[in-house]
Formats: structure tokens, sequence, C-alpha cells
């Protein structure tokens, strides 16, 4: 392989790179909302079991035990995530946890102890030891400077170019030496010519805005209050229950269904689903406990946001197993129908190239009778 082919794989990997990121960086806040996905931590408070900077799998469980290591977000504690481990549960199901390098626990630093409904998942491990992908965290922040203020179509774009350039300076240096491909030749380019091409790419682009949006859309909703011990304040009194009123908006173009439940099992909410037509707006109540302690707190509900196109019943019932299920449901048949339009589009051209080669030709044949 001489040089300038090395250099167009080295553009193709970094157009691939730029891709991916770029895709992976658009909702990279959206990172605990999927079953599996990278994290990193950003303190030394998991070493030497996970160095500062480090990135490792974070998969979703049914049931977490002691020993296992945890990414969950904290009551008390100033980060927004914490990845340290379970060192002891509860007989009510809550977990003790300690970053390895720690003294003390994370309740003995006053975080509450820790429920279920907090846990993103935990780290992926073989043989007792997690599956550590070095310096990730490093990368991922770069990279986000990099791209900060620039749009998900600027950065694909952009590699796109860079790809470009690479295959032109390789083309135009094998055209000096001679080489047999003396220009891009029509049966070169006549596969993404296909009908059944460009019919991959639309319904792959398709599946991409649809699971983004709704991938997007998933997070937690917040509020906040403050205990007083006092009357006469129209904040709420310790053991309290009061109501606030909140509101959703859909913002896409794609109507929604949208199902909250708080992470606190004191509060309610009514409804506890709603239909969000798009670029509308739906509003719902919290009934709230106020804590026995005076301080402020935040109250978060959990959303999980579908595409209106299942039925009550059914979303409600593939809902009450797995919060993943409705998404299979409804993105599965385009991710099957994508992989069988690429398998047919690689033997379409390769058993009959000439379906296509039978009008490319004759077209550019009239093309060059203009010219």
């Amino acid at each position: 392989m001489n040089k300038l082919s090395k250099l167009k794989n080295i553009l193709y990997y970094l157009f691939i790179f730029i891709c991916v990121f770029s895709i992976f960086s658009s909702f990279r806040g959206s990172s605990h909302k999927l079953p599996i996905g990278f994290w990193y931590v950003y303190s030394g408070s998991m070493e030497p079991t996970i160095k500062t900077n480090d990135g490792f799998i974070l998969i979703k469980a049914k049931e977490y035990a002691i020993n296992d290591i945890i990414t969950f977000t904290p009551k008390v504690l100033k980060d927004k995530y914490v990845t340290h481990r379970i060192i002891e549960v509860t007989d009510n199901g809550e977990f003790v946890t300690k970053g390895d390098y720690n003294q003390s626990t994370d309740q003995e630093g006053g975080e509450p102890l820790i429920n279920k409904d907090q846990i993103l998942g935990k780290v992926l491990t073989l043989n007792g030891k997690p599956i550590i992908i070095p310096y990730l965290g490093i990368a991922s922040e770069k990279f986000n400077e990099i791209i900060a203020g620039r749009s998900i179509f600027t950065l694909i774009a952009v590699g796109i170019i860079i790809y470009l350039f690479g295959y032109i300076i390789e083309s135009f240096f094998n055209k000096h030496k001679g080489s047999r491909k003396k220009s891009l030749r029509l049966l070169d380019i006549a596969p993404y010519f296909d009908p059944v091409f460009f019919a991959l790419c639309i319904l792959m682009f398709i599946n991409i805005v649809f699971i983004g949006l709704t991938i997007k859309t998933w997070g937690p909703e917040e509020t906040s209050y403050v205990v007083v011990g006092w009357e006469g304040l129209p904040s709420p009194k310790p053991g309290e229950r009061f109501e606030e009123t909140l509101s959703l908006e859909n913002l896409t173009f794609i109507p929604f269904v949208t199902i909250l439940e708080p992470e606190r099992q004191t509060t309610e909410v009514n409804p506890k689903k709603l239909s969000l037509p798009t670029k509308e707006n739906q509003e719902y109540t919290l009934s709230i406990v106020a804590p026995d302690k005076i301080g402020y707190y935040r109250e978060k509900i959990n959303k999980r946001t579908y595409p209106d196109v299942l039925p009550d019943d059914l979303l409600d019932n593939l809902y009450s197993k797995s919060e993943s299920l409705p998404l299979l449901l409804i993105f599965g048949p385009g991710i099957i129908l994508n992989i069988i339009l690429y398998i047919w589009w690689l033997r379409r051209w390769q058993v009959g190239r000439r379906k296509v080669m039978e009008w490319l030709i004759p077209l550019r044949r009239l093309l060059k009778s203009f010219t």
C-alpha cells in the first residue's frame, strides 16, 4: 500500500470518527436514557480501579448487589453523577456506596441511602474487573471543545469534505502516474444511483431523525422548593403535602406520548401519561410531601417519551415490562427494513448491475449532447 492509499485510509477513518462522534456528542446528555452507554469518571474517588478520565461501559440492570460499581444521581453531593461501589444493601433495598479511594462512605458524607430509582446503571466487568477505555474523558472533553456551537450537519459536512479531499489527491496522483484508471468511471458510481440505494438512504435518515428526537426528549423534569419551619410563608413546612403545576411542550414535528414517573415514592403525578401533539404543551400536577428537614430540595420526575403511534393499552403493557420495549416495537421494523434494503442493494448490484447501467448510459449520452 503506497503513501497516498494510507493517507486516503487515514482520512476515511477520520471521516467515520467525525460522523460517529458528532452523532454521539449531539445526544451525549442522553446517555443515561439508553440500556448501554459510554461514561467516564472525572475525579480520583475510584482509583486505582478506575482512574481519572478513564472511560467505562455502563449497562442497565434489574438488580444491583454488593461490589457492583454503579453510576447514580446524588441528592446532596455536588456532582451531577457519581460512580462508586456498593458496599452494603439495607433490608429496604437501599444501597450504601463508597469510592474505592475514599476513607468514608457517601452516606457518612451526608448523602442519603441510594435507592434504585437514582441508579443509571452498573459498570460492565470482565472477571470482576471493569472494562476500561483509557483517557476517554480527555478525548470527549477535547472533542466537545472543538465542536462547541456547531451543528451535527456542519460536522458531518466537514467529514465528507475531508474524505473527498483525500480521494481527489489519490485520483490526481494516480492519473499522473499513468494508472489504468485515468478518470472516475461510470461503473464506479453507478451503484449509488440505484433506486434501492436511494430508498435505503432516505429510510436510514428518517430512522436516525426519529430515534434522535425521541431519545433527546427523555430525561428528568425538575422543580425546586424550600422547606421552612415557621408559618406565614408560601413555602411548605416539614411533612406537609403541597401541589405544583408544571408543563411539557413538544417543540418537534412528531406527536409524542410522555409517561411521567416521580423519583420519590411519596410524590404523585397527575396525569401520569400526557399526549403531546406537535408544537403544543400540556400541564400536569405534582403532589409532593415535603421532607422532614428544613432546607432546599429538588424534585425529579423521570420522563419517557414515545412517538404517538401505538394504542394506549399496548403502550402501557409494553412499558410495564420494560421502558425499551415500546422503542423496539416502534423503531424495530424500520431498522430491519434498513438491513433488508442494504442486503438487497448489495446482491442487486453484484448480480444485475445492468439494471442501473441501462438507464445511466443513455442519460450520460443525453447530457453530453447538450454540452
